[in-house]
């Protein structure tokens, strides 16, 4: 075997792990503007493999719109440091899709001190991240089924059972009880509907300001 069949096969092998582990890399010559980006980040970004030079101004455009003066900014910082930069980004690929990348890198300098390569590697990692998000949402819908209940429970102990004592009164003939039990539930229902708006306006709700720990009493 021959060295340049030997890095045929080489390059391939590199490949299928890149493909296994959804990764690319990159190594973009600054003062040229000339990008190498391996197969499988092409493939990553929606393209086929070696289809485009990937010039700085290229990669800006598949960023998604939202990150792009961020992923300069970083950017920049390095080119001024050299110190290394990792990040999450979006990009957009042809078909609209969005997806999301971690990325790292680090700049090259050149003799004279200035940046002369940026080298990296980018991995695809949306399944994670959506996965991460249905689980935050998943834990919301959990926080508020059962905040839910908890408000039903309030409800139940403030306002229904007071009804329904007043109810038990009228038909026992004390209308003096029935009164007082009216009056009572009232109370509790203006007093549970002013905290909850006075708590609301002044940007201090929360979860657990939004019950009482406590059943109220119809004494």
């Amino acid at each position: 075997m021959d060295a340049e069949e030997e890095l045929a096969q080489l390059r391939q092998r590199m490949d299928n792990a890149q493909q296994l582990a959804n990764m690319g890399d990159y190594d973009w010559h600054i003062p040229t503007d000339t990008n190498r980006w391996s197969d499988q980040l092409y493939r990553i970004y929606g393209y086929e493999p070696q289809s485009f030079n990937a010039s700085y101004e290229r990669f800006l455009s598949m960023i998604h719109p939202d990150d792009r003066d961020r992923i300069q900014a970083l950017h920049q910082h390095s080119y001024a440091t050299g110190e290394p930069y990792e990040m999450i980004e979006r990009i957009v690929r042809p078909d609209g899709e969005v997806r999301y990348l971690h990325s790292n890198g680090q700049v090259v300098m050149g003799a004279d001190g200035s940046p002369e390569r940026m080298r990296g590697t980018c991995i695809d990692v949306t399944d994670q991240v959506l996965a991460e998000r249905e689980r935050e949402a998943a834990a919301v819908r959990l926080n508020e089924g059962r905040l839910r209940r908890r408000q039903a429970v309030e409800i139940n102990d403030n306002i229904v059972q007071g009804l329904t004592a007043a109810v038990y009164a009228l038909e026992l003939g004390d209308a003096e009880s029935c009164r007082g039990y009216l009056e009572g539930t009232l109370r509790s229902a203006r007093s549970m509907m002013g905290d909850t708006l006075e708590e609301i306006s002044s940007g201090e709700l929360g979860e657990g300001d939004l019950v009482r720990s406590e059943p109220a009493s119809l004494d």
